[in-house]
């Protein structure tokens, strides 16, 4: 799969069924937010579309403007200027937002329909993949070209590609989904097409291409996108081409010898960027290691791994009032999984325990990973003894 190995899936289920105690808590948030998300939905790109547009937009086409671009006070009516760090509220949100809502649910009500055992999920699920990726009438078409479009300027800019990664979360419910049995074949063949050809687009568009060369957290997460989606579509070329990309081109290029990211720290919000650098490498490095391949232990220049960034970034995931770069919003603690991950793939528990320790939001998705770091706990502690 893409986050969750099958060596790891059905023992998590197995303990679930036996109602180990490390299962109790995550199981408990996870049916909660499965109730949830079976009142909601299903979600369409075709839903809502923006208005008064000099853009040839096709009513599938996926739609969604730069968060950092105001209009100009000095211009009215030009070319909208750029605050960076500062969130536009008036911009068109609707895409996105239907695009965050359907990936979190589908991994939602996949992942719990195979480790609870309930085709309620199954069903719910099924359902928003078929809205947004299979029916002819509300699909999304398969590619990301007129994300975060920027008032008044032509430019070809690929930073929208970045609102793509939350499909990954959908890959990954998507594959527990299937393991259920109750997704039709047919359906499953449709949605893979559906992510061949948001491959290609991401690979070969001039925009895709843009977002690989950006050489910053934009970079790391076309990575991250890359891998998951070409694992899901079981194109090993193209996977194995994402891999030696953060090995050779990412890590070495982006982070320094004491484990910082300057093109990070340059930004207004210098420590969430950080922070959410560090996840797509995470995220990255997880893909690689569900498929077989180390990414851990890739060392850049002067011997930097991923965990000299993890040390670098740790007192601060402690306390982000000891950072002392230039942080214009509160920091949020939504991408800790980041710890998680890197603490089992590096086989260092103080990771893991810091990934515990630190408040963060409930969800399904950190539910999942407190799974995955309780089998991995209980793993270790059988070896022990």
């Amino acid at each position: 799969m893409t986050l969750v190995s099958d060596d790891e899936a059905e023992p998590i289920h197995s303990a679930i069924m036996r109602k180990e105690a490390w299962t109790q808590d995550a199981v408990r948030r996870l049916r909660a937010e499965a109730e949830r998300r079976l009142k909601e939905g299903p979600w369409s790109v075709t839903s809502e579309r923006p208005k008064s547009l000099d853009l040839d937009l096709d009513v599938h086409d996926y739609y969604s403007q730069a968060p950092y671009w105001w209009p100009d006070a000095t211009n009215p009516t030009g070319a909208y200027v750029h605050k960076d760090g500062q969130v536009n509220p008036d911009r068109f949100l609707a895409n996105k937002n239907a695009l965050g809502a359907m990936c979190e649910s589908v991994f939602t009500l996949g992942t719990a329909a195979f480790l609870l055992d309930d085709t309620r999920y199954a069903q719910r699920a099924v359902r928003d993949i078929n809205t947004w990726f299979v029916n002819p009438k509300t699909r999304m078409n398969s590619n990301l070209e007129f994300a975060q479009v920027v008032n008044g300027s032509s430019a070809a800019r690929g930073e929208g590609i970045i609102e793509g990664r939350v499909l990954i979360h959908a890959l990954q419910g998507m594959e527990f989904l299937a393991h259920t049995g109750a997704w039709d074949p047919k359906d499953q063949a449709a949605v893979r097409r559906w992510f061949a050809e948001y491959l290609d687009w991401l690979t070969r568009s001039k925009k895709g291409l843009y977002e690989k060369k950006s050489g910053n957290n934009h970079a790391s997460w076309w990575t991250a996108q890359t891998a998951a989606v070409a694992s899901f579509v079981q194109n090993r070329a193209v996977e194995n081409m994402a891999f030696a990309y953060y090995r050779d081109r990412i890590l070495p290029s982006q982070i320094h010898a004491d484990g910082s990211a300057p093109r990070e720290e340059a930004r207004t919000r210098s420590l969430s960027y950080s922070a959410f650098n560090l996840e797509a490498y995470a995220t990255t490095c997880r893909i690689a290691q569900v498929n077989g391949e180390d990414l851990w232990n890739v060392q850049g220049r002067k011997g930097v791994t991923i965990a000299t960034v993890v040390e670098y970034l740790r007192p601060y995931l402690l306390d982000p009032k000891g950072w002392s770069k230039e942080q214009i919003i509160e920091f949020q603690n939504n991408g800790l999984y980041s710890l998680a991950f890197a603490g089992m793939g590096l086989k260092n528990p103080q990771y893991v325990a810091l990934y515990r320790k630190l408040e963060r939001p409930e969800g399904a998705f950190l539910s999942t990973v407190d799974l995955i770091v309780g089998r991995w706990e209980a793993a270790a502690h059988q070896t022990r003894h």
